[in-house]
């Protein structure tokens, strides 16, 4: 018989053990069991048990997303608040254990320099604008 014809015949790659007529040392006879035998259909190999991941904390990633939104636009409030955030996420991840400490710390960078920045920005503009108005206010009163 070829096996091409076997495709669909589970036994045909199944061999039986053979046993040793010798009865040399070490020899096993192998039965089956009698325990997996009555839930031959439940029977399966070793079962891998995995512990559920720690839940991310809300806070780490409300504070990056504050952080973030502080950054992008001019309300560099919305940074003071992620920077806020992120040191009170990262206490309660020591705390309780949770997962999250890379948001907590990406909140913290963004926010102080995206503050910074925005800081610097606004002080720029005012300098700039004063110092126009100190111009056009000195050439207004010299003539």
């Amino acid at each position: 018989m070829s096996s091409q014809n076997n495709w669909n015949n589970p036994d045909m790659y199944y061999q039986q053990p053979q046993s040793s007529a010798g009865g040399s040392y070490g020899a096993q006879s192998y039965s089956q069991n009698s325990a997996s035998a009555a839930n031959a259909q439940y029977a399966g190999g070793p079962g891998y048990v995995y512990q559920p991941l720690p839940p991310t904390n809300v806070l780490a990633i409300v504070g990056m997303c504050a952080s973030i939104f502080g950054f992008i636009s001019s309300v560099f409030i919305g940074g003071i608040a992620g920077i806020i955030m992120g040191h009170i996420a990262r206490k309660q991840i020591r705390e309780r254990g949770e997962r999250g400490d890379g948001m907590a710390i990406a909140a913290l960078w963004v926010g102080y320099i995206g503050t910074a920045l925005w800081i610097l920005f606004w002080v720029f503009m005012i300098l700039l604008y004063v110092g126009l108005f100190a111009v056009l206010f000195a050439a207004e009163g010299a003539s």
